[in-house]
């Protein structure tokens, strides 16, 4: 019993949502319901279950994120993800990430595999390296919003969340080391994910560093 609180009504299905917030670190309930595929008020009942059991705090939503959900340390140790560090929330970051994990539940509802953000560094590591990250020029590395994996687990694509505009030399410079990623067979491909409004600054940018060979650009769903 985490923290003292009862965690005898937990099911194996609340543990399953329970990894997927876990993956995610601050995800939204409309993220939840639609990776569980269930309605807002079984949502909301099981979000309150696992809370009462100390395995996730509820967080208020900033924007139009809504009510966001953070697993706690003991619902890492829960959802067997102890390789996973507790999220902390920026107020800063929560629409992105609200948006990548929106997407993510809808890739995974139609059956898509994917590693999160944090599952990448993790795996990255617990591997000592830098396998499935972009190598800037200034020595850095960037991780991808997402990447698509095949059903061995083996990477295959990257997925960039764009919405907003980058300065052109870093988007450029982002798509060149993406380039680079592929070449060397780290991944077969990326894919930027963007609202209509953003993908004009994508593709003048795969135009000028000419990676349309490696990188495509598919509309993102809100």
């Amino acid at each position: 019993m985490p923290g003292g609180q009862r965690t005898d009504r937990i099911s194996q299905r609340d543990l399953e949502v329970l990894e997927f917030i876990a993956r995610f670190g601050v995800v939204p309930r409309s993220a939840v319901a639609v990776w569980a595929g269930t309605g807002r008020t079984v949502t909301i009942v099981r979000e309150s279950r696992l809370c009462e059991a100390g395995l996730i705090r509820v967080l208020r939503g900033v924007g139009e994120s809504g009510p966001l959900a953070a697993c706690t340390a003991a619902g890492l140790r829960a959802s067997g993800r102890v390789e996973l560090r507790t999220a902390r929330f920026s107020a800063a970051a929560v629409g992105h990430d609200a948006v990548v994990a929106s997407l993510a539940a809808r890739m995974e509802r139609s059956g898509e595999r994917l590693l999160s953000e944090r599952e990448i560094l993790a795996r990255e590591r617990a591997e000592g390296k830098r396998v499935l990250s972009a190598a800037l020029s200034s020595g850095r590395f960037h991780r991808a919003d997402l990447v698509r994996v095949d059903e061995r687990g083996e990477p295959r694509e990257a997925i960039e969340v764009e919405l907003s505009t980058k300065g052109a030399a870093r988007l450029d410079e982002l798509l060149r080391a993406w380039r680079r990623a592929v070449v060397e067979r780290r991944l077969t491909r990326v894919v930027y994910r963007c609202p209509p409004q953003i993908r004009c600054f994508v593709e003048q940018a795969i135009e000028r560093t000419r990676t349309a060979a490696m990188i495509e650009i598919e509309e993102l769903e809100r």
